[in-house]
């Protein structure tokens, strides 16, 4: 089916040939054919609603029911299946049929007013004319003008002659020009705040240090609106918006719910983001949260990495310490036939301590970026009781008044009953000229060097280094 973007150009050729008077009709979404929802990771969706309408030969005026009520009107497009149809103007209404805007209505006609006995609870509705509502309510009741009376207003039916200008629900309405009566499949394509997802992965790391990983997706529907039956397609990475609104709050009481799919389609290349299309047809109910299987990774080489950051240094206090290790957990995204980029998003792991029985416990959480195929995964986990280290100072001498020397011993202690290698990272000024050491350093950056320690299995390592620097 080949659809043409309308645009108010392509209605100008229709405009001479057309009646002026419109025929108005509600498109609600019964007369959908189809939605597709592309979801982004900022609170942004990109929504494709085809829907069937009967068009009469010259203006149409539809009000297109069950759109996001957060649609970016901006950004509306509206495709057509059919010659010779034509965008004339679209504009969003909002709904007005609430007290307020039917009091400014009534304001100089006749309304009920309604008064309730105390004691009996007995009520009395008397004929009244509603004179003003500015800084209060006057109401003229039985000859006599009356200012804020106990009571309340009703209405014996809705005011007239703007029946129709009162809407209970707001909505888009789109006039279109057709060369002739026939039935036509239109696509709007719109923009939208208030959808959202987020990756969630389970680690489960084995005893021989293997990862299973598993992707979840977690989407968040902040608006009003049902999505019933929609194609599910979501884009990982930034994409650049000149404003942003903050997302509203999760109503209390939301819908949570899961889907589960055995596979999804590997993620199409767009730019510089990632397309998924899940392949899989969701209904999102207003206010709801449903996660979504990705993807599963097995069998992953991991390592578990200690480290000490910031103990190794040139000044400070004469000791310092007993400190405990970083507990960090690093795989790689590994590239082969099941590849995936790593949406960001929060990865939770759970570790199984023994072999044969006993249920895996949860070890940590941490939130990793986008992280590409072959690109390192490295998770914080927290701090390892068994293995501690204490920083001494053994030397400090004043070369003059821009250079000075500094020694340091670095004792790092194994309570665990097999050997393990602990990396000590230091961040030293520019320039700095390490002298002396116990063991070779490695030059991460201009400023950070790390040491990697094999420290013995309940025993103790030490690392000895002089530094020399020179501003």
């Amino acid at each position: 089916m080949n659809f043409r973007l309308l645009t108010a150009a392509a209605a100008l050729s229709l405009l001479l040939a057309t009646p002026a008077a419109a025929v108005e009709r509600d498109l609600s979404t019964e007369a959908q054919r189809g939605l597709t929802l592309t979801v982004y990771q900022n609170g942004l969706a990109l929504v494709h609603d085809r829907r069937w309408a009967p068009l009469v030969a010259g203006r149409n005026t539809l009000q297109i029911e069950g759109l996001s009520e957060q649609l970016i009107l901006g950004s509306l497009r509206v495709y057509s299946s059919e010659e010779g149809v034509g965008l004339v103007a679209r504009s969003l209404r909002a709904a007005d049929l609430n007290p307020s805007r039917l009091l400014e209505e009534m304001v100089g006609r006749r309304v009920l007013y309604v008064t309730t006995n105390p004691n009996t609870g007995e009520e009395t509705t008397r004929p009244a004319r509603l004179l003003s509502l500015h800084g209060g309510l006057v109401l003229e009741i039985e000859g006599r003008v009356e200012l804020n009376p106990p009571g309340r207003i009703a209405l014996e039916a809705l005011p007239e002659p703007n029946e129709q200008a009162l809407r209970a629900k707001g909505g888009l309405e789109v006039t279109l020009d057709s060369a002739e009566a026939r039935p036509a499949e239109l696509t709007f394509g719109y923009l939208t705040d208030g959808m959202n997802w987020q990756a969630d992965y389970v680690a489960d790391l084995a005893p021989d240090g293997t990862v299973d990983l598993t992707a979840h997706v977690t989407l968040s529907n902040n608006l009003r609106t049902r999505f019933a039956f929609a194609d599910l397609r979501l884009v990982a990475g930034e994409v650049s918006r000149k404003s942003l609104a903050p997302p509203p709050m999760m109503a209390r009481g939301q819908a949570e719910s899961m889907v589960a799919m055995d596979t999804v389609m590997a993620p199409v290349e767009t730019g510089d983001r990632y397309l998924y299309d899940t392949g899989l047809e969701i209904t999102l109910e207003p206010g709801e949260r449903k996660q979504v299987a990705l993807f599963q990774l097995t069998d992953i080489p991991a390592e578990r990495r200690y480290s000490f950051d910031g103990l190794a240094s040139l000044g400070g206090p004469d000791e310092i310490g007993p400190v405990q290790a970083n507990l960090e957990l690093v795989f790689d995204n590994p590239a082969r036939t099941d590849e995936r980029p790593l949406p960001a998003g929060t990865i939770r792991v759970y570790e199984a301590l023994d072999e044969d029985e006993g249920q895996p416990v949860f070890t940590g959480e941490a939130g990793i970026g986008h992280t590409p195929v072959g690109g390192e995964v490295e998770l914080s986990l927290g701090r390892a009781f068994d293995v501690t280290a204490v920083a001494r100072r053994t030397t400090f001498e004043r070369l003059g008044d821009r250079a000075f020397e500094s020694g340091q011993e670095i004792q790092v202690t194994n309570a665990k009953s097999e050997p393990l290698e602990v990396q000590l990272i230091g961040r030293f000024p520019r320039g700095t000229q390490i002298l002396e050491e116990s063991l070779p350093h490695e030059q991460r950056t201009a400023e950070r060097l790390t040491w990697t320690v094999t420290v013995p299995a309940n025993g103790t390592a030490t690392l000895t280094y002089r530094a020399r620097v020179q501003n």
